[in-house]
């Protein structure tokens, strides 16, 4: 289970110091490109988790790996994860960052999950509806787990729209069992 408090609070402070410096959709490229090079099991990514290399060897790799291909809030921001130890919360970090730039363009998640892929007229048809619900552009990602058996269940934001024949049929048996006969 990952620890997305303080993912999140990282990518908030991130967050408040790239809107200052108006570099917020920059530093989100760079924060990927940087998650991307440091994929477990990585030349760079073991260098760096080596308790054999001293920290100052490794700020100095990480540093002249990214000084000129990332923005300065990227390299110090790095930097300061590498010195807290805390450089493996950078994927948890990349998508708490994502999701705060998002909300600032008013771009909404949404995650549907059912019991096979939609097709993909479904999948747009279920995608304007969304938006013309919210009243805001989503982002839509699908996800299939055979255990829905059938329907769909969508979350956007902290509301859920659960309408799966999974819980239909759990509804009903719970009225059955509540039913004086």
């Amino acid at each position: 289970m990952r620890d997305s408090t303080v993912s999140g609070r990282y990518a908030r402070a991130l967050f408040l110091l790239t809107e200052q410096r108006r570099e917020t959709a920059a530093t989100l490229g760079d924060l990927k490109g940087v998650r991307d090079l440091l994929v477990p099991g990585s030349s760079l990514a073991s260098f760096l988790a080596s308790p054999e290399v001293r920290l100052p060897d490794k700020r100095r790799m990480m540093g002249g790996a990214l000084e000129g291909r990332a923005t300065r809030s990227v390299v110090a921001f790095t930097d300061l994860l590498l010195r807290k130890k805390r450089l493996t919360l950078l994927p948890d970090i990349t998508r708490e960052y994502e999701a705060l730039v998002e909300h600032a363009q008013g771009i909404r998640r949404a995650h549907l999950v059912s019991a096979v892929a939609l097709k993909e007229a479904e999948r747009a048809r279920l995608h304007t509806a969304l938006e013309a619900y919210t009243r805001s552009t989503i982002r839509l990602t699908a996800e299939v787990d055979p255990m829905v058996l059938g329907g769909a269940l969508v979350r956007v934001g902290d509301r859920v729209v659960d309408r799966t024949v999974r819980t239909m049929l759990e509804a009903i048996g719970n009225q059955l069992r509540e039913a004086r006969v």
